[in-house]
């Protein structure tokens, strides 16, 4: 996910989800006629490339996306997100401007906490396991090429798990 700034008064700007077989779905935001969207920091621009322009000549509407989204995650369907606690508030200002509900019925949640388990069965010594997955992170990155677009950051998640099963598989297979 993409936002505004990283001030109180952010919101997203571009969102990414994938499904169960890893197609990436992406969408700008169009922040026009939400009153209260009006913060923008040209530093977080930057770094992402998407104008404020930008989303609302291509951005769809937050409540046409809060539909989209409800339409294709599941209530109770936990998505997993490296910002962690800044992209659930991000989806809740998404569906407090775009959803009857004015909330998601899923839940975001740091993906730290389904990849380190996957290594815990590599390598009992904590930092060890961070060293590994720092480096397993610097690959995913590497593979995808590219980050701070939200459908970049989704397929370095799918990456990243895809190297921490891996290593959990290679793991597991020599101790057996």
């Amino acid at each position: 996910m993409e936002a505004s700034s990283f001030n109180k008064t952010s919101y997203p700007i571009e969102i990414a989800w994938s499904d169960s077989g890893g197609a990436i779905e992406t969408h700008l935001i169009n922040p026009d006629g939400i009153q209260d969207w009006t913060d923008w920091d040209f530093h977080a621009e930057q770094i992402h490339g998407i104008s404020r322009q930008l989303c609302r000549e291509s951005g769809v509407h937050p409540k046409s996306l809060c539909r989209r989204m409800s339409q294709s995650i599941a209530p109770g369907e936990l998505i997993y997100a490296d910002g962690g606690q800044y992209d659930q508030d991000w989806i809740d200002v998404l569906y407090g401007a775009g959803s009857k509900l004015g909330f998601s019925q899923f839940k975001v949640i740091h993906s730290d906490s389904i990849m380190l388990p996957l290594l815990s069965s590599t390598e009992s010594d904590s930092g060890k396991r961070w060293q590994l997955y720092e480096k397993l992170k610097a690959d995913a990155r590497k593979k995808v090429g590219g980050q701070h677009r939200a459908a970049l950051d989704v397929q370095y998640l799918i990456e990243l798990f895809l190297l921490c099963t891996a290593v959990s598989r290679q793991c597991r297979e020599k101790a057996s």
